[in-house]
């Protein structure tokens, strides 16, 4: 199949040629499940290694915030740099084989992040820094292999069927939604309860996703049969300008999320620093199971509000509602600062709640973006759909990174101004994305005039 030029317009539903599924009902939920386990085990083993962290340091091992957000980010690092590479390659080799592989990856990386603390509960830095660092590369290269080939897979199931992608891009945020949830409440507890047995537990979760999908998927004839289109048109791939104009948003939420949904939040909340006019920083210092509930709590909302987006995703104008949506993480932030300032909670609540309903519809839109441009790269779907993994992980990475920094220098607050400075940027390279948009679509109708 020969790759349509880079920048052309998507094809629309009525014009897309639709191929079979690549795998059945019962394939799609195994994936779907699988996600979900995976965000479990991923989301409790940031959390944890926060826990971690703060144990390390009351031994008296010199590791902080910046440390910590450097580490977590080596995860993400390995993520964007190998995720186009297993997804070009689950294009030629199918996507069930990455599935697989991936979360047994994971399950290694937790299992050697503690190993400098399993002879000596004050180990040297240089030990925990080699153990927790090589962990988060291999963990981040499970990443890289899982996301690509569940997208590529859900993506070739939907071809010309906008209603029924725009309920697959929901359910798979909302599994990995839940899953942050379930994880977020899952990890400090369970550092809480059995130390460092806890990498042990969710080793064994990762496991269990490797082997839902070993039982329950197949890849379908359409994936079998691809084959790579070679260098030239990857790159053409990656040229999309519609795909490059909308990269700094996807970037910059991902980020947004990089700052919240990992180790940092727990290092800054449990953690021991705290500072006057801040109400929430060190605040739940030793109350691991407060922290669990708050942050199980949280993301459990942020659930609710994705299985609402299910409804609306399919039916809502794609490139209005990702902007709208990272209007609401600015929302957010000015009503987490308030109340962290003193805002009376249930109004503070209600600020928050808004802003993260809004959220939330942004990756099922992002989603359909996405899967809408791989169609103009049918045969390299498995490499386009990598972009996910790649600005997952450099968002994550810049978030971790820069979470860190910010959470040194204002602590609560310093997270929440990251947040919004990230925020503008999606919302002005949305705004870019869709100026390109209207000059293709009318370079498009001027050919078609002039070619009638």
């Amino acid at each position: 199949m020969t790759t349509p030029t880079a920048g052309a317009p998507a094809a629309t539903p009525a014009t897309a040629t639709r191929s079979a599924p690549v795998a059945g009902p019962r394939g799609l939920g195994a994936v779907i499940t699988s996600q979900l386990l995976l965000r479990i085990a991923s989301a409790a083993a940031a959390l944890v290694i926060g826990s971690y962290f703060v144990d390390l340091s009351r031994e008296g091992v010199p590791v902080g915030a910046v440390l910590l957000g450097v580490l977590s980010g080596l995860a993400y690092l390995a993520e964007l740099i190998i995720a186009p590479i297993a997804g070009a390659a689950s294009d030629r080799r199918g996507r069930r084989i990455f599935l697989v592989i991936a979360p047994v990856l994971a399950a290694l990386g937790v299992l050697l992040t503690p190993g400098a603390s399993l002879g000596d509960a004050a180990p040297a830095l240089i030990l925990v820094v080699a153990a927790v660092g090589t962990a988060q590369v291999i963990g981040g290269a499970g990443g890289a292999l899982a996301a690509p080939a569940t997208l590529g897979l859900l993506a070739d199931a939907t071809d010309g069927d906008r209603m029924r992608r725009g309920r697959l891009a929901s359910l798979y945020e909302l599994a990995s939604a839940g899953g942050i949830a379930v994880g977020a409440a899952l990890g400090p507890i369970l550092y809480a309860i059995t130390g460092l047995g806890a990498f042990a537990v969710l080793a064994g979760i990762y496991l269990l996703a490797a082997l839902l999908v070993l039982l329950f998927v197949r890849d379908g004839p359409s994936v079998a049969r691809s084959h790579s289109v070679g260098l030239r048109a990857q790159i053409a791939v990656f040229g999309n300008r519609r795909l490059l104009a909308f990269l700094p948003a996807w970037i910059a939420v991902n980020a947004i999320l990089g700052t919240w949904v990992t180790a940092q939040i727990t290092y800054v909340l449990a953690g021991d620093r705290q500072i006057e006019g801040q109400l929430f920083t060190g605040s739940l210092a030793g109350q691991e199971g407060w922290l669990s509930a708050i942050l199980g709590g949280y993301v459990l909302f942020f659930s609710a509000c994705v299985a609402a987006w299910v409804f609306i995703a399919g039916r809502a104008p794609t490139k209005a509602t990702l902007l709208i949506t990272i209007g609401g993480a600015v929302l957010a932030s000015v009503g987490l600062i308030l109340a962290n300032h003193g805002l009376p909670l249930p109004i503070a609540a209600v600020i928050v709640g808004v802003g993260i309903f809004l959220e939330a519809g942004f990756t099922p839109a992002a989603l359909m973006h996405l899967a809408d441009i791989s169609g103009e790269h049918a045969a390299d779907r498995g490499l386009i759909m990598g972009v996910y993994s790649v600005v997952l992980g450099l968002g994550y990475l810049l978030g971790n990174v820069l979470g860190g920094v910010f959470a040194a220098w204002l602590a609560f607050d310093g997270l929440a101004i990251l947040t919004i400075l990230f925020a503008v940027v999606g919302m002005a390279s949305v705004a870019v994305m869709i100026r390109v948009d209207r000059r293709l679509e009318t370079a498009a109708a001027d050919a078609s005039s002039a070619a009638a």
